[in-house]
């Protein structure tokens, strides 16, 4: 059999296509496919299932022969071509089964099923089916677009409804702003939208197309009544007539719905009520009513009904969380504390009841525990004594020996200076004597007793000259005056540079001497006196605790940092070989037991005294 020889483009599938019944096109579309495939001489059976595209549930919409049930054989295939989205072919002894899914574009909407009398399919049989397919695609494609339209276009009316309302600023905008175009967008004559907490009567909050809705009491009290009726049974309403006493399929009141649209002319009223969870811990539960209402004499769309169905539960959640994020600050405790309540007293947050259990105890232990108060400042080391070295005489550097930061011995030469002008003067001055002493000789030779004190006046004041110079000559090698750290002072880059009598060469101080300076706080100065033992420990020897006691306390403030601070000086009672004048740390001074809760919260309290003090004089 060859299928472009059997399926021209015939009347029998034009007219097929005119059917107008879906019910009727899938038993004819079915006849006409097994006609194709040889007609009752090789086709035992066949079906047709269809359903929503890709989900399903899908049905037989049509059998071969009509009426007779589809064997289990034929139906096994066909689940597995929907299962796999892919052509079945089996053969069942002397039949054979072939099962062609029905695909439009890539969504798959059913499957032909068809069970021949041969031991194979016969060829182009699944050809035939594929293109036969194609009128079914056609005529379901074009149902299925107008679903997916239709579809698309409630999602973008919802979507842009919910945007309305995140834009709104304040809650009450956003339910008139939504309200009002819900209305126009739908075709209603008013919607209307109330909210309700726990076992509250259900307020209206807003009316399309208005602003204020205080003067129409009698609308606003009929509106609230039929809101409350729908919230009560907890399901959507619809009162299509005016009538309230006959009985109704669902078994739901509408005595109020109907009291309204008779009051209020109204064709058609749908109330659809949504409702949020309570909040973790608050067993009140928010909720609310949409009411739509359209004209008498207006021409309802379906789909209009559909979305405001559907528009309450997303509308509803955005509107009741805008609201909750404008409650009163004392309603925003009040939930925060029941809440609380709640998980401490209540089912499961194990881990927020060990957590709250600890921090009580934390608390309880830092009310009546007490500890070590302590008072912390910047500290530096410094030596206890600091020898200044300075130039004997006015001279020349000749060498420099040593320099800041090294470690010399006492006696060592740090610096000499140029004595030769020195020299020189003390030879001068051992001759002027020599001179003096022959002028004594010969005043004794001539027994003249004036000229002879003179001459020995004039050598002593001689001699005393060259003693001083040779003394000023043992100074030019500038010595340590004890074993210590060179603090500052190099003279290693003035070489031939010229010192003055008393300018200040080197800067001693002894390693085994030390004092320690700390910086206190205004605020913690009252707290230290002369005595308190301490701690320090210092940027360069964080592993090793240096005990110290403080011996002076300055009474005068300076600025550091921007704070005021006393200077504190203390004395190590322990002896380091590491350390090195200059170095800084961190130095803590114990003051005595103290409550921890006080020691923890006393710079906070002496704040906020100060700042009543400032603000308010108390």
């Amino acid at each position: 059999m060859r299928a472009a020889e059997n399926h021209p483009l015939t009347d029998p599938w034009i007219a097929i296509a005119r059917l107008d019944d879906d019910a009727e096109f899938g038993p004819a579309w079915l006849d006409r496919a097994v006609v194709g495939l040889g007609g009752a001489a090789q086709v035992r059976e066949a079906v047709l299932v269809l359903g929503p595209a890709n989900a399903g549930p899908f049905q037989a919409r049509a059998l071969w022969p009509a009426g007779q049930p589809c064997s289990a054989e034929l139906a096994s295939a066909c689940e597995q071509a929907l299962g796999l989205r892919l052509a079945v072919n089996r053969q069942l002894g002397a039949e054979s089964v072939l099962a062609q899914p029905v695909m439009v574009a890539d969504d798959l909407i059913g499957v032909v099923g068809v069970r021949f009398r041969l031991a194979g399919v016969p060829a182009g049989a699944a050809e035939w089916l594929r293109w036969g397919s194609g009128w079914l695609a056609v005529r379901l494609g074009e149902s299925h677009q107008d679903e997916r339209n239709a579809l698309r276009e409630r999602l973008m009316t919802a979507l842009d409804l919910l945007m309305l309302t995140l834009g709104e600023g304040r809650a009450d905008d956003a339910c008139r702003a939504v309200t009002t175009e819900a209305a126009v967008r739908l075709g209603c004559d008013r919607v209307a939208v109330g909210f309700a907490r726990g076992k509250a009567t259900l307020r209206l909050a807003a009316l399309s197309h208005t602003a204020d809705f205080a003067r129409r009491l009698d609308l606003v009290r009929a509106l609230e009544a039929a809101m409350t009726e729908a919230a009560d049974q907890g399901q959507p309403i619809r009162q299509a007539d005016h009538a309230d006493n006959d009985p109704q399929p669902d078994g739901l009141v509408r005595r109020d719905h109907a009291s309204l649209a008779r009051d209020y002319g109204n064709g058609l009223i749908l109330s659809v009520p949504f409702a949020l969870p309570a909040a973790d811990g608050l067993d009140r539960q928010e909720h609310g009513v949409f009411t739509f209402e359209w004209p008498e004499d207006a021409g309802i769309d379906p789909q209009a009904e559909v979305l405001a169905s559907a528009l309450p539960a997303i509308l509803g959640h955005a509107l009741v969380t805008k609201r909750r994020q404008e409650r009163p600050l004392h309603r925003r405790l009040g939930d925060a504390g029941r809440r609380l309540a709640q998980r401490l007293v209540g089912p499961r947050h194990g881990a927020f009841k060990l957590g709250s259990l600890a921090l009580v105890l934390a608390v309880l232990a830092g009310v009546f525990a007490t500890g070590d108060f302590r008072i912390s400042g910047d500290a530096t080391l410094e030596g206890r004594v600091r020898r200044l070295i300075v130039a004997p005489f006015d001279g020349f550097v000749a060498s420099a020996q040593a320099r800041a930061g090294q470690v010399v011995k006492e006696g060592d030469i740090l610096a000499t200076l140029d004595d030769r002008e020195l020299q020189l003067e003390a030879s001068r001055w051992s001759s002027q004597q020599n001179q003096f002493n022959q002028q004594a000789n010969d005043a004794e030779a001539q027994r003249n007793l004036a000229q002879i004190q003179i001459a020995r006046a004039q050598s002593q004041q001689a001699e005393a000259q060259r003693r001083l110079s040779e003394a000023m000559m043992a100074k030019a090698q500038v010595r340590a005056p004890f074993a210590g750290l060179i603090v500052s002072g190099d003279l290693s880059q003035q070489l031939g540079g010229a010192v003055r009598k008393g300018q200040s060469l080197f800067e001693i101080a002894p390693l085994d001497a030390y004092r320690i300076v700390l910086q206190v706080s205004e605020s913690d100065i009252a707290h230290l006196a002369v005595g308190q033992a301490g701690e320090l420990v210092l940027t360069a020897l964080p592993d090793r605790v240096i005990p110290f006691r403080v011996t002076l306390i300055t009474a005068v403030a300076h600025t550091e940092g921007g704070h005021n601070v006393f200077r504190v000086e203390a004395t190590p009672e322990a002896a380091i070989p590491d350390l090195r004048p200059g170095m800084a740390g961190v130095g803590k001074v114990s003051v005595g037991e103290a409550r921890l809760v006080w020691i923890w919260t006393r710079r906070f309290v002496d704040w906020s005294r100060l700042q009543l003090w400032s603000w308010l004089g108390v």
